[in-house]
């Protein structure tokens, strides 16, 4: 950050919200080991200039990016945020309580900006004031039962952000990363959520197997510094490829010997379809382009079917099957079987189940609480799913 963006935003700051909110000095950022930052780093032009004052001019994407913009970097020269916590025992028939709460003594920075979370978080509550030894009346008791859940699935953000934690790629990276992974049909997308498909697990055990010293975080991370210092002039390319190269070679070789002739197999699905050639049982298998469904018979047979997966669910439209289909840029959607005769069409996976109101047939949405509900105009009908349901 400029130091004429600096003191213009300390004045803002100070004219607005008063001197309280003002750090002792301005505040200095280091920059990530892997940030490109041959320039400033992403701000508003005029620090004075509020969103709400131009939002008129503004489209409302145009408005939520410079508002996030504008408070980001308002808030990183803001004062602290202080907090007071209270912890307190509860002595009771020879058990423990332990009971935690907090306050904001001085709001500082939140008071313009906070920052998102990807995880619902348990939010703190202010204890009553309490004394040393002081009786207590227990007002209510409530028996609930915890389980251990498995790590979170990543999301783009997420494993963006582990990326950089490690020390993995640059910031132009990060997007083809995803693409790759994405294209190839490693992941699929759920929701937000990206979730391995059998070929990338299968991908992924066959890579660790044969290549451990290359597929590993370590590497990758030490690799970004060998190139770096590349970069500075410290190492020569030549060397340093040299160094990798030997083992590497020999690793190769040995992949190659051990796997010629192998092939991956995934499990291939049983279609109810009867191959119109020879009569075998058509399977679904997975290509370059994505699935299909071929007869097992090849290279005899070559008999091939578009592959299109059914939901189980009657169009509300015409009767026919609700599918899933894909836009271009590899969204999930649920159309009619029988496009163009009908345009019936959805961005929420359909149930089957009807409403209990108007005998419509419902939808699932899928978030931190996915519930099902009626898309009938007028009708309003939604119930959030039981942990079974999801």
């Amino acid at each position: 950050i400029s130091n004429v963006a600096i003191a213009e935003v300390t004045d803002y700051i100070g004219k607005t919200y008063g001197s309280d909110y003002l750090p002792d000095k301005p505040r200095f950022y280091k920059s990530r080991k892997n940030a490109q930052d041959g320039h400033e780093a992403i701000r508003p032009s005029m620090p004075g200039l509020e969103p709400d004052k131009i939002k008129s001019s503004l489209t409302s994407d145009q408005y939520k990016l410079y508002k996030l913009i504008w408070s980001r970097f308002t808030a990183s020269q803001m004062a602290d945020c202080i907090q007071k916590t209270t912890q307190a025992d509860i002595e009771a028939n020879g058990y423990t309580f332990k009971a935690s709460g907090y306050y904001v003594d001085f709001p500082g920075f939140t008071a313009l900006y906070v920052e998102s979370k990807d995880e619902a978080e348990e939010k703190s509550t202010q204890l009553p004031p309490l004394e040393k030894d002081m009786p207590v009346r227990c007002k209510e008791l409530k028996k609930n039962q915890h389980f251990t859940q498995p790590p979170a699935r990543y999301t783009e953000a997420s494993l963006i952000k582990t990326l950089e934690e490690y020390g993995i790629g640059r910031p132009s990276t990060y997007a083809a990363t995803i693409t790759t992974l994405t294209s190839r049909e490693y992941v699929k997308r759920e929701a937000k959520t990206l979730v391995p498909t059998e070929l990338g697990e299968a991908i992924t055990t066959l890579m660790k197997e044969r290549f451990p010293d290359i597929v590993n975080v370590k590497f990758t991370a030490e690799m970004e510094e060998e190139l770096d210092s590349v970069e500075s002039g410290d190492v020569q390319w030549v060397e340093l490829l040299d160094g990798f190269y030997g083992d590497f070679e020999n690793t190769l070789k040995d992949a190659k010997k051990d796997m010629e002739g192998v092939k991956i197999k995934l499990k291939e699905d049983e279609t109810d379809l009867i191959c119109d050639k020879c009569g075998r049982q058509m399977v679904v298998k997975v290509g370059r382009y994505g699935k299909f469904i071929a007869c097992p018979g090849y290279p005899e047979c070559k008999n091939i079917v578009k592959f299109v997966e059914k939901t189980g669910v009657p169009c509300p439209k015409c009767g026919g099957d609700i599918i899933v289909k894909h836009t271009k840029s590899k969204r999930v959607f649920y159309g009619c079987s029988n496009y163009p005769n009908c345009d019936f069409v959805s961005w929420n996976e359909p149930v089957n189940e009807k409403c209990p109101n108007c005998g419509e047939i419902l939808f699932k949405k899928k978030g931190k609480k996915p519930t099902v509900f009626c898309a009938k105009e007028g009708c309003g009908f939604s119930k959030t799913l039981k942990t079974e349901e999801k």
